[in-house]
């Protein structure tokens, strides 16, 4: 090919590139700027021009949400749906306040198919979950989540359903997995495994009563199981965007609102108000910047005008050249066209942080609660007798004392808590609790930890014939009187945490043989 086609080529690729850059910026004008449609603006919508109405269909195409049949949605249809539907029926059978909270929680749930609509539609935003527009969007589901629970809390004078209030307000929290990355999965399975708490109590005080109560627990916990699976299969990591969707600001704006209420009669007409006064004239070192093209004839226009486009750039002067000014050069750029200061981080959204519950300390018939305390020093809980239960919640940086021989109790979700206790005819469970440290000054025949990382036990010289059950946990140690029979002297023993399995085959079938890996020293 000889020089002359090749820079033929060249000037042709060059101008190819010219075209597509000014045909994106005319693109992102017209999103950036499509307006909002006004009840008195007919007379000028009449009076556009044809093109600009076909410029202007894609635009407004683009905000259409997406079809039902997205994959998303058609699982949660197939999915959550039909267990959900089954919770409500046997909700409305059980007792008109559990019908109640299960349509809040029908509600809720209503709110995350939103967001996974609206998520199936938009790009995800720069920001992530510290975006405004998707703070707004999740305030009505962190709405409709706090009066499920205030059901709850404001019922607790019902006693035959507190186990069953309970239930749904520990396990509505898995609602707000779109707000959670990347293991959105395991959150709902934490939340399941609070709420499966009070759902066996439920079946165990109605099994013999009243089997509707048993298939009504267990349909709640579908429910969850249901909303688990689907987020593995279709969120794994999160809530899943469209990555070709559009800006989640536009999706907002374009969505149709609420009717607006009749107007009024119409008022005489005021005379017309002055004219506005004009803009004022643009700082005198700022350069021009050209409107965007009304057409694609403009744009080759401009194109074809070759060497002769640089005619509109301003000249320099001579006072803002670096070479000649060289103390520009510190500054970075001329004074009166400076970059703008960046913005500030945003802060977190009200919507995420979480609310601090209202600490409860109550006994409902032969069952104390204790929860959502923190920072308290000494918590006592006295007039005890040998039937009844400590149940202990979400409690932090506390010390609960327990007085008297009582049945059992349990520690769920608590962190850095600290338990005294006397004598327990049945046994000390500790569930999902971080830094817990618990003395028994008398004797308790087990000890069940499960799901605990780091965990102190004190016993008595009875208590050397307690049993210890762990499971999933870690850094745990237990201290006993030293074997010397010094006063006030404990021998701190560690719990084993490592397991060695040998797999073996007999004739018929493997086997696998397990050996506690004990602690040297």
């Amino acid at each position: 090919m000889s020089a002359s086609g090749i820079g033929s080529l060249t000037t042709l690729i060059k101008r190819l590139e010219a075209a597509t850059s000014r045909l994106e910026d005319i693109a992102i004008s017209q999103s950036a700027g499509w307006p909002l449609e006004q009840p008195d603006s007919a007379s000028s919508k009449d009076a556009e021009a044809p093109a600009a109405d076909a410029a202007r269909a894609p635009a407004a195409s683009s905000g259409a949400p997406l079809p039902p049949d997205a994959p998303a949605l058609v699982a949660w249809k197939e999915d959550v749906v039909p267990a959900l539907s089954h919770f409500q029926s046997l909700s409305a059978q059980v007792a008109p306040l559990v019908s109640q909270q299960a349509e809040l929680v029908h509600q809720a749930l209503q709110e995350v198919h939103e967001l996974v609509a609206m998520a199936s539609a938009c790009k995800k935003p720069a920001q992530g979950m510290q975006s405004a527009e998707l703070q707004s969007r999740l305030q009505p589901l962190q709405s409709a989540h706090q009066k499920v629970i205030e059901v709850r809390d404001q019922n607790r004078g019902a006693r035959d359903l507190f186990n069953h209030l309970s239930t749904v307000s520990e396990g509505i929290p898995a609602a707000g997995w779109v707000a959670v990355e990347p293991t959105p999965g395991p959150y709902i399975s934490d939340m399941k495994d609070s709420a499966q708490f009070y759902a066996n109590r439920v079946i165990k005080d109605m099994k013999n009563k009243d089997t509707k109560h048993v298939e009504w627990a267990r349909s709640f916990m579908d429910l969850l199981e249901a909303l688990r699976a689907y987020v593995m299969e279709h969120h794994r990591t999160g809530l899943t965007w469209n990555a070709q969707g559009q800006d989640l600001a536009a999706y907002q704006s374009r969505s149709p609102a609420p009717p607006a209420p009749a107007p009024p009669a119409p008022a005489p007409p005021a005379p017309a108000p002055p004219a506005p006064a004009p803009p004022p004239p643009p700082p005198p070192g700022a350069a021009a910047i050209p409107a965007p093209a009304a057409s694609m004839d403009a744009v080759f226009s401009q194109i074809n005008q070759g060497e002769g486009i640089t005619r509109s750039l301003r000249k320099v002067d001579p006072s803002e050249m670096t070479h000649k000014n060289p103390e520009l050069r510190t500054t970075g750029v001329v004074q009166d066209a400076a970059n703008p200061s960046k913005p500030a981080p945003a802060s977190k959204p009200a919507s995420l942080s979480i609310k601090k519950r209202t600490p409860v300390k109550a006994l409902e018939g032969n069952k104390w609660t204790i929860e959502h305390f923190e920072n308290e020093p000494h918590i006592v809980v006295d007039g005890t007798e040998i039937g009844h239960t400590v149940n202990i919640f979400h409690c932090q940086n506390c010390v609960v004392e327990i007085k008297g021989k009582v049945n059992a109790v349990s520690l769920l979700s608590c962190t850095k808590t600290s338990v005294l206790l006397d004598t327990l005819v049945s046994s000390l469970e500790v569930t999902r609790c971080h830094d817990f440290a618990a003395q028994v000054t008398g004797y308790t025949p087990t000890i069940l930890i499960d799901s605990t990382d780091g965990g102190q036990v004190y016993l008595s010289e009875q208590g050397l014939q307690t049993e210890i059950i762990t499971a999933k946990s870690s850094s745990l140690n237990v201290s006993v009187p030293a074997a010397s029979g010094e006063p006030g002297e404990l021998e701190e023993i560690p719990l084993p945490e490592q397991i060695k399995h040998t797999l073996q085959r007999s004739s018929t079938k493997a086997l696998a043989h397990s050996e506690v890996v004990q602690h040297a020293g």
